[in-house]
């Protein structure tokens, strides 16, 4: 069922799917909205469904069959969209290399630092921008010290531990453009400035979020050792979508496990001017701005 978003179940939690979770099987889909925005289109339709007993929006990062690489997603579009729908906290899967012992492939992390090593990206709503009858936002600082909603990471931990899930409960995530993989020299620097993982997509979600006052958490599965520090062979992409093949039951089980636990009570922490997040939402919605099916 397609509906439009003023007539959608309204969800306070969404879910940014990463590589390979792509839909979400077993839920019970209530509808499939088209959500434009002042930044284009978002990644997909945001599907509403039933996850854990409560309506979820679920928005696959890299599109219904892995169509957007990295460094072409539109991490505003999505991010304002699902904020324009309700939502108010936000849990997303990576698929992510580890860099150093014990962060070996198999064992999930909830990240709780983030690195950027990106260029390019559109990353902040904040950029000055002017729309005709909208008040300008102005000029925001956003403090980033612990960029990942420290509520919602307890939940992930909580889940992957009662489910006995190797895991680790935080990790610093280097953050790269890609689409390609790193160079040993790389991997090394990176190791030597305290990464503990790698990724291609967990910036610019989690200060994207915070701009917009909702929360953000991160579950990580390791998928490879990167350039192979472990003596392992360097990673390919084909070995990640089969590790994350593997892993996709656990996957999901953690996400509607951490999703249940999120209670009626939950706030986001406010860290930019309410006033000013309210400007942005405000802003008209692009010409052309709907998802491509």
């Amino acid at each position: 069922m397609e509906q439009s978003a003023s007539h959608a179940p309204q969800p306070r939690v969404g879910i940014i799917g990463g590589s390979g979770t792509y839909r979400l099987p077993g839920a019970t889909v209530q509808a499939r909205v088209d959500v434009g925005t002042p930044y284009g289109p978002p990644s997909g339709p945001v599907t509403l469904a039933e996850v854990a007993g409560r309506t979820v929006a679920f928005l696959p990062r890299h599109g219904g069959e892995h169509s957007l690489p990295p460094q072409k997603i539109n991490y505003r579009a999505n991010l304002w969209a699902l904020k324009s729908l309700g939502v108010e906290a936000v849990i997303s899967s990576s698929a992510v290399g580890g860099l150093r012992e014990g962060f070996g492939p198999g064992t999930f992390a909830v990240t709780d630092q983030l690195i950027d090593r990106t260029w390019g990206r559109a990353d902040t709503f904040f950029d000055g921008t002017v729309a005709d009858g909208v008040a300008p936002a102005g000029v925001q600082h956003l403090p980033a010290a612990e960029p990942f909603c420290p509520a919602l990471r307890s939940h992930l931990d909580a889940a992957l531990s009662a489910r006995g899930l190797p895991f680790v409960p935080r990790g610093t995530v280097v953050v790269i453009n890609g689409p390609r993989f790193s160079t040993k020299a790389e991997s090394a620097w990176y190791v030597s400035g305290g990464a503990d993982l790698i990724s291609m997509t967990q910036y610019p979600e989690p200060v994207l979020a915070a701009e917009l006052n909702m929360g953000f958490a991160n579950l990580a599965f390791i998928t490879d050792a990167d350039t192979g520090h472990d003596g392992s062979a360097p990673v390919t992409a084909d070995a990640v979508f089969a590790r994350i093949k593997d892993a996709q039951g656990n996957i999901l089980a953690v996400l509607e496990d951490a999703i249940a636990a999120i209670g009626e009570d939950y706030s986001p922490r406010m860290l930019m001017d309410q006033t000013a997040v309210e400007r942005i939402m405000a802003l008209t919605v692009a010409r052309g701005a709907v998802s491509a099916r």
